[in-house]
């Protein structure tokens, strides 16, 4: 239909998309900071056991837990913090980030219609288009691990210590040794897009030059400016409450470009309040913030292999029997966890360090994933919290 009208006419369009939008987002904001707010109830009014969540917060603090939230139908029926904490100061996410961040930009766009999972990353990085491995990665395979691109990364060797591209990568220099530009041109494919699942950060990098890409022509390619007036001002989070991207943007082929691997400081009533949006669909108390099919494509399984939305974790596939099939979380270093069961109206975050040793994990020798990260954090974690839900379909319950 726009190719057959007036130059005039087409920015009028667009400009006038741009602008409901706009619109739309702050009338979002305005309910969000004005209407809502978590209330206080008692675990049993919402059907779950205080005695199961102590005997929880107790086993959970000596793994090195020093926050726990936990809320039902949008009642916080649990909180504890360790000293000098609270709900409202921001904390370090790590990779939790992967998903705050980075799959809730990626949904913006997604809810707009200006991108979807199935592109060609070559649409939005042209040096890719005439690369044989690189040609082939697709959005989808970015935000689920599968692209193939290597991670920065090598086994029980700490960032730091790193050396070449992988240690530039996580320096943070400017650019041409930028991680977005390293991402870019220096990290190889180790498979083809799709074979297998393997941790990428500079895949996530990416996925992230790709949002703000697919956002050149609007006014938010910048992602926090993207995420401040798109999600979180319309879910009520002071802008005091979040940071993003180490606090440094990157400039690369004109564009302003932050990290969404890592690097983002939420408080924890942030990270609840991005956990209420997903569970109820991207809809905040009548404002649909984010459209509800973005928000199942990135926090349900990809349709690859593993079980990874669009940097968030998804139990879509059954890998564990006692979670909820539509159970979703985000998840970084230190076990800072956002988890979300929309079935059960539940919403949990802890912040703390790693649940498990260095010597447990020893032990476990893992193969992958989500032996190393995810099958303990539902045995220790997961799996207790819903054997504090006391009205959990049977089929559901732990053996």
């Amino acid at each position: 239909m726009l190719k057959n009208m007036s130059s005039a006419l087409v920015i009028a369009v667009v400009a006038g998309l741009i602008c409901g939008r706009d619109a739309a987002a702050q009338d979002a904001a305005k309910a969000g900071q004005e209407r809502f707010e978590w209330q206080v109830a008692s675990p049993e009014s919402q059907q779950m056991s205080l005695s199961r969540l102590e005997a929880l917060r107790e086993k959970l603090v000596q793994r090195r837990t020093t926050a726990l939230v936990v809320i039902r139908n949008d009642r916080i029926v649990y909180q504890w913090y360790a000293a000098g904490m609270d709900g409202h100061q921001p904390l370090g996410t790590a990779s939790l980030a992967k998903a705050i961040v980075g799959g809730m930009s990626l949904a913006v766009p997604l809810s707009d219609g200006l991108v979807s999972l199935d592109d060609p990353v070559s649409r939005f990085v042209p040096a890719w288009k005439d690369d044989a491995d690189k040609s082939k990665i697709t959005i989808r395979h970015l935000g689920s691990h599968t692209s193939g691109l290597s991670d920065a990364s090598q086994p029980n060797v700490p960032h730091e210590k790193l050396t070449g591209w992988m240690g530039d990568f996580w320096k943070r220099l400017g650019p041409p040794n930028d991680p977005f530009s390293i991402a870019r041109d220096k990290a190889p494919v180790l498979f083809s897009a799709g074979r297998e699942i393997r941790y990428s950060n500079p895949g996530i990098a990416m996925l992230t030059y790709c949002v703000a890409a697919a956002l050149r022509e609007t006014p938010h390619r910048d992602i926090r400016l993207l995420l401040r007036d798109r999600v979180m001002r319309p879910i009520g989070v002071p802008d005091g409450e979040w940071t993003i991207g180490y606090g440094t943007a990157y400039q690369v082929d004109g564009l302003p470009l932050r990290a969404a691997w890592g690097g983002g400081n939420y408080s924890l009533d942030a990270v609840a309040r991005i956990g209420r949006l997903v569970l109820r669909k991207g809809d905040w108390d009548g404002a649909q913030v984010l459209g509800s099919k973005a928000i199942e494509q990135i926090t349900t399984d990809a349709g690859l292999v593993g079980h990874c939305g669009m940097g968030w974790w998804t139990n879509g596939g059954g890998r564990w029997p006692a979670l909820p099939r539509d159970a979703v979380w985000g998840a970084g270093a230190g076990d800072r966890v956002l988890l979300v069961v929309p079935s059960l109206g539940l919403i949990a975050v802890r912040h703390g360090q790693a649940l498990l040793t260095a010597d447990e994990l020893e032990q476990l020798k893992p193969k992958d994933v989500f032996e190393e990260y995810h099958d303990p954090r539902e045995r220790v974690f997961f799996r207790p919290l819903l054997e504090t839900v006391l009205d959990r379909p049977l089929e559901k319950q732990a053996p």
